[in-house]
């Protein structure tokens, strides 16, 4: 019920907004029609009864009706004096004020759009589209997000729109400081897939709106569903809370699924750069199918392609650095470093379980 009253109540407002900047749109372009008929008319009318052509009676009309009166060139007939009062004097330059005035409306009516994210942005192509916020600590998450995809070489340029009901009153500045976007709509049940143009971006990013409530991953399946029927080309990553709904996620052409890890928004940033490494990058943070353990042993002048191919071979797992004696942890060693180190770390599947002095005796 909440939620179809907010679709109404926003529906509402949003269709008055859109009205009102409709209406003064028109105006200004039936204004400046007016306008222009008036200053051809009394051009016409002074060209034809002053001794001057006609580019000199336009400059006439023109300094006349914007109150410069540079006074080179005037009307001295009665009929011309009579339509340069009637003419200009009392409609052109109450029109010309009237205009002024609407044009200064139009502008700030369409800026508050913006700012309140009921503006409808079009001619926005190749941009990443993020729908929902999350519900603790979203701004935070956020920024950093924007602020590590604009750190990505491929995606620098890209323009970013946010999808949501959570900033009715416009984005935080830091967003908008970073030149971000966004749609004030409902993310829930009643979002208008047309105000957001799926089918003109590259990449969509699907939050779970709360990461402690399974029943966050329905309301990504209902997104899917609703992008999946517009057929859209982009690539599309979407948060999972429970590993079964992965499936279901992948055959809604979900391009990766993933866990929604706060801590971490360059998951996300990765899963776009560098599809796969992923469900690497998930398991440095679970215990589920493969995890990064620590083996504290002994190792004294041993080249590192030795140690790894010795692990490899025992199908132990992926060896992905050393702990050195003093402390210091070395990741992706050259092929013939000789390692002195005190321990080992190592990318093991949960399957296996392997103990300190399984791996000594594997290395020996």
């Amino acid at each position: 019920m909440s939620n179809l009253l907010f679709f109404f109540k926003k529906k509402r407002k949003n269709n008055f907004s859109k009205f009102i900047c409709r209406n003064k749109s028109k105006t200004l372009i039936n204004r400046i029609g007016v306008l222009g008929i008036i200053l051809f008319l009394h051009t016409l009318i002074i060209q034809y009864v002053e001794p001057i052509n006609f580019s000199d009676a336009l400059w006439l009309s023109l300094t006349s009706i914007t109150t410069v009166g540079y006074g080179d060139y005037s009307a001295t007939t009665f009929i011309g004096r009579a339509a340069t009062i009637l003419l200009i004097y009392v409609c052109g330059i109450w029109l010309l004020a009237q205009l002024a005035g609407d044009l200064i409306d139009y502008r700030t009516n369409k800026r508050e759009r913006m700012i309140k994210g009921l503006w409808r942005w079009k001619n926005m192509s190749d941009y990443i589209l993020i729908i929902n916020t999350p519900l603790i600590g979203g701004d935070r998450y956020l920024i950093r997000l924007v602020e590590q995809l604009k750190r990505t070489p491929e995606m620098s340029s890209k323009p970013i729109r946010i999808a949501t009901h959570a900033y009715p009153n416009g984005l935080p500045d830091e967003l908008r400081q970073l030149g971000v976007v966004h749609n004030h709509v409902d993310t829930g049940s009643t979002i208008h897939l047309e105000e957001l143009d799926v089918l003109d971006a590259q990449y969509i990013i699907v939050l779970c709106q709360d990461e402690n409530d399974a029943r966050s991953d329905s309301l990504t399946l209902d997104m899917l569903d609703r992008i999946a029927q517009k057929n859209t080309v982009a690539f599309i990553v979407a948060e999972c809370i429970l590993d079964e709904n992965r499936e279901r996620f992948l055959r809604l052409q979900a391009d990766a699924v993933i866990r929604p890890i706060r801590s971490y928004p360059e998951l996300i940033v990765r899963t776009l750069s560098a599809p796969g490494t992923e469900r690497i990058l998930e398991n440095l943070f679970t215990h589920d199918g493969a995890s990064t353990q620590r083996f504290d042993i002994d190792i004294n002048d041993i080249t590192w392609q030795d140690i790894a191919c010795k692990i490899i071979s025992a199908g132990i797992g992926t060896p992905l650095g050393f702990i050195s004696h003093t402390g210091e942890v070395i990741t992706n060693p050259s092929h013939n470093q000789a390692v002195s180190a005190k321990a080992l770390l190592i990318m093991v599947s949960e399957k296996q379980s392997i103990t300190n002095n399984t791996l000594a005796n594997i290395l020996q």
